[in-house]
Parts: C-alpha cells; sequence; structure tokens
C-alpha cells in the first residue's frame, strides 16, 4: 500500500514540476553518474568513454536501472548500453510518453535551461514492475552535448 501512495504523490508532484527532496535524495545516485560520466569524458576523451559507457559489463557505467547516456544538443542519442537501437536513431526526438510529454525534447530543455544540471520528468515502463511510472532524468550539458543519467523516484 506504502508504494502505490509513494507513486500517486511522485505522479502528482511530477505533473506539477515540484520534485520533493526525498524523492531527490532517491535519485542522488543518477546526479552522481552524471558528474563522474563527464570527469572521465574529460580525463579519457570521447571514443574511450563512450566506450565505456557503452559496456553493459561495466557496473561503474551500468548498473541495473542506473546508466549513462550521451545524446547531441538535437536529441540524437550516441551512447545507451541498455538500448543501442536508440543510438543515432532521427526519430527518437519526436517520442512522447503516454501525458504527451516529448521526452527528448524535454531533456533538451532542460539542459540548456540549467547548465549545472536538470531533472527532465516523464512517465516510462519501469523495468522491474514492466507499469507506467514516473521517471526522471538528470541532464547535464559539457562539450555541447547532453550527458544523463535518470532514475524511478
Amino acid at each position: 500500500m506504502r508504494s502505490v501512495f509513494k507513486m500517486a504523490a511522485a505522479a502528482a508532484f511530477a505533473m506539477a514540476g515540484f520534485v520533493p527532496a526525498a524523492y531527490a535524495d532517491e535519485c542522488a545516485p543518477a546526479q552522481g553518474l552524471v558528474d563522474k560520466a563527464i570527469t572521465h569524458y574529460k580525463d579519457v576523451g570521447k571514443a574511450k568513454a563512450f566506450a565505456d559507457f557503452m559496456d553493459k559489463g561495466n557496473k561503474e557505467w551500468v548498473d541495473g536501472e542506473l546508466y549513462v547516456i550521451v545524446s547531441t544538443m538535437d536529441g540524437i542519442f550516441k551512447v545507451h548500453a541498455i538500448n543501442p537501437k536508440l543510438i543515432d536513431n532521427p526519430q527518437l526526438p519526436t517520442l512522447k510518453d503516454t501525458n504527451g510529454v516529448m521526452i527528448i525534447q524535454e531533456m533538451i530543455r532542460t539542459g540548456k535551461a540549467t547548465p549545472n544540471g536538470g531533472w527532465a520528468k516523464y512517465t516510462w515502463t519501469h523495468p522491474e514492475t514492466k507499469k507506467l511510472a514516473p521517471k526522471q532524468t538528470w541532464v547535464k550539458v559539457y562539450d555541447d552535448q547532453l550527458f544523463m543519467a535518470g532514475c524511478y523516484p
């Protein structure tokens, strides 16, 4: 019962554009992963970093539902270890969730509006429950690219 209340509250807060501190805390690992990915990118360069981020067996970059995504500022994914079919997909920027939120456009908007990072909020299928759930993705711009990691609060 508690998880039903938590999901309903999260959905209501997400629709209102408000993320309570408790939910943000639950998603802190996504923020940390993005910062870590940007540092790795700076240290080893684009080619090595992207190869590392794409290695599904590397728990440093892919750990369950927590993983690195990198896209162009136009919303074309260049890194997505969980679903490589999304890479270089020109249709991706038009993707909408069940509420009509243009997911990739929201990520782009968030990245441009919050240079120190911000949350893009939308609805997505939870990988464990296989049910629609509120999701948020931490988006931060570096080197004219969107570095991202998402979570289910």
